[in-house]
């Protein structure tokens, strides 16, 4: 046997699969992994208390920031419709007193926000510092 003139067969197949498998090793490493990630929301406004027609809001967009897994992650950059957050104002405002003027800050909000179903872990409502909705 001559060892000398002997040749590994198709080393482009051992190459090959050498890199799928750290491919699946990475993808395994991402998709699993936590990550925090601030998305904007636009704020829609229903369910208005009895007596007003309309509602504004201080800011039109607020932005929050979730725990999310690795695949939610990667996958948010990639969605093209827009984030819209319903907000219930009867329901927002029932532990206050009637007035037209409601300011909420962010630790309100957030406490309040905890209770929607995102699909991933509420952190924190980044902005605005305050939110206002002006009863009409």
């Amino acid at each position: 046997m001559d060892l000398k003139n002997s040749k590994p067969k198709r080393p482009y197949i051992t190459f090959l699969v050498c890199l799928v498998l750290a491919f699946i090793g990475w993808c395994i490493v991402t998709f699993y992994k936590d990550y925090r990630v601030t998305l904007d929301y636009k704020i829609q406004c229903y369910n208005l208390p009895a007596g007003t027609q309309s509602v504004t809001v201080s800011d039109s967009v607020i932005s929050l920031t979730f725990n999310q897994k690795g695949i939610n992650y990667l996958m948010a950059p990639f969605s093209n419709k827009e984030k819209i957050l319903y907000i219930s104002v009867s329901e927002l405002i029932q532990q206050k007193r009637k007035v037209s003027v409601y300011t909420f800050s962010n630790k309100e909000m957030r406490e309040f926000l905890s209770h929607h179903n995102f699909g991933s872990e509420l952190v924190a409502v980044e902005s605005p510092e305050v939110v206002t909705f002006y009863m009409q």
